[in-house]
C-alpha cells in the first residue's frame, strides 16, 4: 500500500503563507562543483570527480518561473527529524510559489513501498522529485527511469549512488560520526571506557557512514573499547529494545552513542535499568528536538547538528533552479550542505530551537498548492 497520510492531516494551506513571509536568509554551505561520476564515488563521501568543498553562501531563488509540482519522498515522517526537513521544503515551496506532494514509506525496511511511490510520482507526471532515499544503491534503476522520463531527481539528507541523480542536498554522515567521536575523545576522563554504538538501519546510506566516521575518529585511542554495533530501524520501540539488548550482553557500558532516536529514548531506558547519568552517558550522531531538550537538561552530552531544515530548503531550491533551466555543478553546486556544528551545553544558547527545527507548532504538510492570489502575484 502506498503511504500518504494526507487524509489524516488537514492541509495547512493557511499556515504556509506565514512560512513564505519568513526571510530567505543565505546559508553557509560546503559546495561541490563539476560533473558527477558515480564510478568515482565511495559511500559517505562526495565523488572524486567533483571539485570542493568550496565554502560559500547559498542564495535562494525568489520565485520560480512557473508553478511546478514537485513530488517529495521520505523514508518516514514518524519522528521530528523528517518533520524538520518537511518544514524546510514547505517553506521554500511557499516562498517560491511551487506545489508539492509528499509521500512517506513508513520506515527504512519499506524499500518496496518507496520504489512504488517513485513509480507513482513518475506516472502522475510531476515536474521533479526530491528523494530522501531508503537505500544507497537499490534505488538506482528507478532514479534512472525517472530522469529518462524527463523528471529530474534531487537527493536530500540520505546519500544515494544513482548515476543519473541531478543534485544532492546533504552533509556527510561520515563527518557527523567523526565529530561525535572527536567529542567523545575530548570529554573522556576515565583511563578506559566501553562504548555501545547504535548506527541505525543497516541498509541505509547514512547509518554505515556514521559508524565509519565514528570508528575513524577513535582509531588511535587505546582508552576506548567499541562494542559490537547494534543495528535497527529508527523507531522508538526498536531503539529501546536495542538498548536493553546491549545491557543484556554487556553489563558495564560507559557510553551509549548513536542515532538520535536512541539518544531520545536512552535517558528513560537507563532509568528503567537503574543506571544513573554518571554511570552511562549518552551522545547522539545527529540532532532532533527531543535530543536538543535532553542536551539543555544535561541528559545527553552532545550531538552534531546537520541543520536538516536548511537541507530541505536547499533541496527544494536546487529543484527550482533545475526546472528554471540552470545547470547543477556549473550554475549552482551539484552537492551542497550546511556546515556542521556540535551542540552541547557549552554552546546550546547560540543555537535557538527555531533556527534548528522551525516553528514549534509546525505539523507535517503533505500537500501544498499555491493560492490563486499567490500565483497571480507573479
Amino acid at each position: 500500500m502506498l503511504r500518504s497520510f494526507s487524509s489524516s492531516f488537514r492541509y495547512l494551506l493557511l499556515a504556509l503563507p506565514l512560512l513564505a513571509a519568513m526571510p530567505a536568509q543565505a546559508v553557509t554551505v560546503n559546495s561541490y562543483y563539476g560533473r558527477y561520476v558515480a564510478a568515482d564515488k565511495a559511500p559517505g563521501k562526495p565523488a572524486t570527480s567533483l571539485r570542493g568543498p568550496v565554502q560559500e553562501q547559498w542564495h535562494f531563488t525568489d520565485r520560480a518561473k512557473r508553478t511546478y509540482t514537485i513530488g517529495v519522498l521520505f523514508p518516514h515522517i514518524k519522528d521530528s527529524y523528517w518533520i524538520a526537513v518537511n518544514f524546510g521544503i514547505a517553506q521554500r515551496a511557499a516562498a517560491s510559489g511551487v506545489a508539492f506532494d509528499l509521500l512517506e514509506a513508513g520506515g527504512y525496511p519499506n524499500l518496496a513501498i518507496q520504489i512504488q511511490q517513485l513509480k507513482q510520482l513518475r506516472n502522475q507526471g510531476v515536474d521533479g522529485v526530491i528523494l530522501g532515499g531508503i537505500a544507497y544503491e537499490k534505488l538506482d534503476a528507478e532514479v534512472a527511469a525517472t530522469t529518462a522520463a524527463g523528471i529530474p531527481v534531487v537527493a536530500v539528507i540520505n546519500d544515494i549512488l544513482a548515476p543519473q541523480v541531478k543534485a544532492k542536498s546533504m552533509v556527510s554522515f561520515h563527518e557527523m560520526g567523526f565529530k561525535a567521536g572527536e567529542h567523545l575523545r575530548r570529554i573522556i576522563v576515565e583511563p578506559e571506557v566501553r562504548v555501545a554504538f547504535f548506527p541505525g538501519p543497516r541498509d541505509s546510506g547514512w547509518a554505515p557512514e556514521s559508524l565509519a566516521g565514528f570508528t575513524d575518529a577513535l582509531a588511535d585511542d587505546p582508552r576506548i573499547t567499541l562494542l559490537t554495533p547494534l543495528w535497527g530501524d529508527t523507531g522508538a520501540k526498536a531503539q529501546r529494545s536495542l538498548i536493553l539488548r546491549a545491557f543484556h550482553f554487556y553489563q558495564d557500558i560507559d557510553y551509549l552513542v548513536g542515532n538520535a532516536v536512541m539518544a531520545q529514548v536512552a535517558p528513560a531506558t537507563l532509568a528503567e535499568l537503574g543506571r544513573s547519568p554518571d554511570q552511562t552517558r549518552i551522545l547522539s550522531t545527529y540532532l532532533i528536538p527531543e535530543v536538543y531538550e535532553h542536551i539543555r537538561a544535561g541528559r545527553v552530552a552532545a550531538a552534531p547538528a546537520d541543520l536538516n531544515i536548511d537541507q530541505g530548503r536547499i533541496a527544494m531550491d536546487m529543484m527550482i533552479k533545475l526546472l528554471d533551466g540552470q545547470r547543477s555543478g556549473v550554475d549552482f553546486p551539484f552537492r551542497a550542505g550546511p556546515e556542521i556544528p556540535v551542540i552541547s551545553s557549552d554552546n546550546i544558547e547560540v543555537y535557538p530551537f527555531e533556527q534548528l527545527f522551525g516553528d514549534r507548532g509546525f505539523a507535517p504538510v503533505f500537500t501544498y498548492r499555491p493560492t490563486e492570489m499567490e500565483t497571480e502575484a507573479r
